[in-house]
């Protein structure tokens, strides 16, 4: 049986996420064969152009391989004034340097939970911009 791995990146680093709780939830719920890791972002710095010049820092480079190895990603963020929040912003700034795209024809699903009326149509509809960007 070929294993499916899928990476979730989740746009919030509060503790108890509805969004987190989402991407923990279609974890749960995959069939025997598929798995979702949630990758912590917390370890990634601010982007930096002088930092990128002396190569990936190292939780970077896990992320862009974490990324490449995965069958797809799914991405699970609020939507934090009407666009997509830092932390999740600043990872995909990181993973879209360089030549070898790790975006590049992979699938990738998008959610967001939210109590708002619109639910993150509009963190959706940023977010589906910069990953056209990226492959």
């Amino acid at each position: 049986m070929t294993r499916l791995d899928i990476v979730g990146l989740c746009g919030s680093l509060r503790a108890g996420s509805i969004n987190r709780m989402a991407l923990n939830l279609i974890g749960r719920s995959l069939p025997d064969g598929m798995t979702l890791e949630v990758a912590d972002l917390r370890a990634v710095p601010f982007f930096d152009a002088d930092l990128l010049a002396d190569g990936f820092p190292p939780p970077v480079l896990a992320l862009r391989e974490r990324i490449r190895r995965a069958a797809g990603v799914v991405i699970a963020t609020p939507e934090y004034n009407f666009s997509v929040p830092g932390v999740l912003k600043n990872a995909l700034d990181w993973i879209s340097r360089g030549d070898d795209q790790p975006f590049a024809a992979k699938p990738v699903a998008i959610l967001s939970a939210s109590p708002g009326a619109l639910g993150g149509a509009r963190v959706q509809y940023d977010l589906r911009k910069v990953l056209l960007f990226m492959g």
